[in-house]
C-alpha cells in the first residue's frame, strides 16, 4: 500500500529507510524510474521516499510520486502529488495531463478540460495532450471541439488508436456516422483498443442500418470481453423484433460507466418474474423519464401476480405515476432496514415478464389525466381548430441522443394545413426557439404556469386530453402521450432507439402512436411534409361536420369491420359465412364512402384487428375453460385479460374518432 503522511509538509509515499542517506536526490529519482520500469515496485517506492525526504520540493519526484499512486489504485493522493508539483512548476506538461486524466476518471470533466488546456498549451505537439482534451470535450457536449482536438492529436500520430476513437466518439455523437466508421476502422488498424475498435464499428454500422455487420463486429467485440458489446448486441436484437436474444443481452447494459448491479446497488437477488408466489419486491428507477413512463406497464402486473412492489422513483412522477390505479407502493429511496425477497430495475421488467414482440402488455390508457386539471386546461385551450401539441426538444444532456431533437421551424409544414392550431407543450430546454420563428409560423404557448410545479407532467397530461392529436420527437412526451391513448405521431430519426424496432410505422408498446421516419439522415423536411399530407386528409375530412353513414361512430364502425374480417377468416358454415361476407361489403362500401381509410387511421385499424383477434382467442379459451369446469386462478387471468383488452379497444376507437373528427363518439364509464 502506499499511505500519505499527511503531517509532514510535503507528502510522502511511504517510510523511508537510512541506508539511502548517502545517495543524492536526483541519484535516487533516477533510480525509483528505473526500478518502476524494471517492475521493481517495493524498491522503487523506497527510493523516491527517500529522494523526497531530501529534497520536498523536488517536483520531478513528486510528479513522478504522483504517477506511482495513481498505479497503485490511490487517485486522491496522487492528485495531491501532482498539484504539489505544479505549484513549484508549472510548466511540467506530463503532472498537467496525468493529473486531468485523473480529475476525468472522478467525472470532474470541466477541471479535467482546464488541465488538459494548460498542457496543450505548454505542449502544442504532445498527442495525448491533444488525444485527452478531446475527451473531456466530449464528455461536455463540446462535440466539434472534440472533433477538432482528436484530429489535432491524430495529425501527430497517426497511429494513436485512443485518439481515432474519441474521433469516432464525437463523430457518432454529431450523428456523423459513416465518418465515425472511419474512425473506428482506423482505430482497429493500429493494432491497440481492439475491443473498442469494433464496439464502435458496432454502432456506427447500425447507425448506418447495416444490421449484419453490426452484429458481426458486436459478437467480435464481445468475444474480446466487451461487456458493452453485449449489450449493444441485445439492443440491435430488440430493434430486428428478437425480444428473447435482445432483452438477455439487454441486461448487460451499464448505468454511469457501471455495470447495472453497480449502479443500483445489490441488496437481494435479482427478481427472475411472476410464479413464485407472494414476494415483496424493491423495483429501482434505472433510466430517464421516457423509460419509466414506457415499462410502468409492468408494475400492474406485478401486483396481479401477487407481488408487494415498492417502486423507487423520483418524486416529482409520483403523482403521475400514480395516476394508474396501481397497488404499488412509492418510495423515494430504498427504504432502510426493510426486508426484500428480491430487487428489480425497471427497464428490466420485460426480460423477467418473458416478453417478446407479440406479448408486449399493450393495454391503455394506463396513466390518467387528473380531471380538474382537464377542466382547467380545457378552458384555456378552447375548442377552435385542429389542435396539436407539439414537442421538438429531448434531454440536453451531452450523454443523451441529440440526433433525436428537431429544430422548431421543421414544424412549420403543419401550421399551413388550414385550420392547424399549433400549441407549445415543451417546457425548459428548447422553448427559446419560440422567439425565433418565422412570420407565417405560429405557436401558441400555454402560460408560465404550465408545469410549474413540483410535480412532472401533471399539466401535460391534462392539456393532451384536450387536443387532437401530440405531435413529438423522441422524447419522454411521446411515451406519455402512448400511455394515455392520445392520439399521437412521433418524428423518428434515421436509427431511431430499438423500441421503435425499423421499418414499421406503429409502435407495439402504443396503440394510438404512429411513426413517422426519416428516409434519409437529417432529413426532417420530408418526414413533416408526409404529416402535413396525413393531417390535410384529416383536416377535410373534420371539415365536412357530419356523421358517418352507418348510425355510430366512425371507430365504431371500424371496429365492426375488423370483428367481421376475423369472422371471414374462421367460420366455416357456409350460411353463416355468406351472412358475414355480405354484412362486411355493406359495412366496407359506407366506410370508403365516408372516406375512413387514410394512413393515419389505417394504422389505428390495424391495432384495432390485433386487440379484436386476441379477444377471439381469449373467448375460445374461456369457453374452453367452462366446458372442463376450470375456474381456477387460469380462468380469472383470462376473465381480467378481457377488461384490458376492452380497455385498449376503447381507447383505439376513441383515437380514430378523435383523429377523424366523428360527430359521434362511444362513451364508457365503470363503478370504481
Amino acid at each position: 500500500m502506499l499511505p500519505l503522511n499527511a503531517d509532514t509538509e510535503a507528502p510522502t509515499l511511504a517510510s523511508p529507510p537510512p541506508n539511502d542517506a548517502h545517495f543524492g536526490p536526483d541519484a535516487l529519482y533516477a533510480a525509483a524510474v528505473i526500478a518502476w520500469r524494471e517492475r521493481r515496485r517495493d524498491e522503487a517506492i523506497r527510493l523516491m521516499d527517500e529522494a523526497l525526504r531530501l529534497k520536498p520540493d523536488f517536483a520531478d519526484a513528486l510528479c513522478m510520486g504522483g504517477y506511482m499512486l495513481g498505479e497503485w489504485g490511490k487517485p486522491d493522493a496522487a492528485m495531491r502529488f501532482y498539484r504539489r508539483a505544479l505549484a513549484l512548476d508549472g510548466t511540467l506538461t506530463v503532472a498537467h495531463v496525468n493529473l486531468g486524466k485523473l480529475l476525468f476518471g472522478a467525472g470532474l470533466f470541466a477541471e479535467a478540460l482546464a488541465s488538459f488546456m494548460t498542457a496543450t498549451a505548454l505542449a502544442p505537439g504532445d498527442a495525448d495532450a491533444w488525444c485527452s482534451r478531446a475527451g473531456a470535450l466530449r464528455e461536455l457536449g463540446r462535440l466539434e471541439e472534440s472533433v477538432d482536438a482528436a484530429k489535432r492529436a491524430l495529425d501527430l500520430k497517426r497511429d494513436f488508436a485512443e485518439a481515432a476513437i474519441n474521433l469516432g466518439n464525437a463523430l457518432l455523437k454529431l450523428d456523423r456516422s459513416a465518418e465515425a466508421l472511419q474512425a473506428y476502422l482506423r482505430a482497429g488498424a493500429a493494432g491497440s483498443c481492439v475491443a473498442q475498435a469494433f464496439l464502435g464499428q458496432a454502432l456506427a454500422l447500425r447507425s448506418l442500418g447495416r444490421f449484419p455487420e453490426a452484429l458481426a463486429a458486436f459478437e467480435r467485440a464481445e468475444a474480446l470481453g466487451s461487456r458493452e458489446a453485449v449489450a449493444g448486441k441485445g439492443c440491435l436484437m430488440l430493434t430486428l423484433g428478437n425480444f428473447e436474444q435482445g432483452l438477455r443481452g439487454y441486461e448487460a447494459r451499464w448505468l454511469e460507466g457501471k455495470s447495472l448491479a453497480e449502479a443500483l446497488g445489490t441488496r437481494c437477488d435479482t427478481w427472475k418474474g411472476p410464479g413464485r408466489g407472494p414476494e415483496r419486491v424493491l423495483a429501482l428507477n434505472d433510466h430517464g423519464i421516457g423509460d419509466t413512463i414506457q415499462f410502468f406497464r409492468y408494475l400492474p402486473l406485478m401486483a396481479a401476480a401477487g407481488v408487494e412492489a415498492t417502486f423507487v422513483c423520483p418524486p416529482r412522477l409520483r403523482r403521475l405515476l400514480s395516476s394508474s390505479k396501481a397497488k404499488v407502493r412509492f418510495a423515494d429511496r430504498p427504504p432502510e432496514g426493510e426486508p426484500f425477497d428480491a430487487q428489480i430495475a425497471i427497464s428490466s421488467l420485460p426480460h423477467a415478464f418473458g416478453t417478446r414482440l407479440e406479448t408486449i402488455p399493450a393495454s391503455v390508457p394506463y396513466l390518467a389525466a387528473e380531471p380538474a386539471l382537464r377542466d382547467l386546461w380545457l378552458k384555456r385551450i378552447c375548442a377552435e381548430g385542429f389542435k396539436i401539441g407539439v414537442v421538438w426538444q429531448g434531454n440536453p444532456d451531452p450523454e443523451a441522443d441529440r440526433a433525436r431533437s428537431i429544430p422548431l421551424t421543421a414544424f412549420a409544414p403543419l401550421a399551413e394545413v388550414a385550420g392547424v392550431r399549433l400549441i407549445s407543450l415543451q417546457k425548459g430546454w428548447g422553448e427559446e426557439q419560440l422567439t425565433n420563428l418565422p412570420r407565417a409560423m405560429r405557436v401558441e404557448t400555454l402560460g408560465a404556469d404550465f408545469d410549474a410545479g413540483d410535480d412532472a407532467f401533471v399539466d401535460t397530461a391534462a392539456a393532451m386530453t384536450c387536443l387532437d392529436l401530440v405531435v413529438s420527437c423522441d422524447t419522454s412526451v411521446a411515451h406519455l402521450a402512448g400511455a394515455l391513448a392520445v392520439p399521437v405521431w412521433v418524428a423518428l430519426k434515421s436509427d431511431a432507439e430499438w423500441r421503435w424496432l425499423t421499418g414499421r410505422a406503429d409502435s407495439p408498446w402504443y396503440p394510438t402512436m404512429r411513426l413517422f421516419r426519416q428516409s434519409r439522415r437529417g432529413d426532417w423536411r420530408g418526414v413533416f411534409e408526409a404529416m402535413a399530407r396525413e393531417l390535410g386528409r384529416l383536416s377535410e375530412r373534420r371539415a365536412a361536420q357530419r356523421p358517418v353513414s352507418a348510425p355510430c361512430s366512425l371507430g365504431e364502425l371500424i371496429d365492426k369491420i375488423t370483428i367481421l374480417r376475423i369472422k371471414a377468416e374462421r367460420i366455416e358454415e357456409p350460411d353463416k359465412l355468406m351472412n358475414v361476407r355480405r354484412e362486411l361489403a355493406l359495412l366496407e362500401r359506407l366506410a370508403e364512402e365516408d372516406g375512413a381509410s387514410s394512413p393515419p387511421i389505417d394504422g389505428l385499424t390495424d391495432q384495432l384487428a390485433a386487440v379484436n383477434a386476441r379477444l377471439w382467442r381469449i373467448e375460445d379459451a374461456i369457453r374452453a375453460c367452462d366446458r372442463e369446469g376450470d375456474f381456477g386462478p387460469r380462468f380469472v387471468k383470462l376473465a381480467q385479460s378481457v377488461y384490458r383488452e376492452n380497455d385498449t379497444r376503447a381507447a383505439i376507437k376513441r383515437a380514430i374518432n378523435t383523429l377523424a373528427g366523428s360527430a359521434l363518439v362511444e362513451e364508457k364509464s365503470y363503478a370504481g
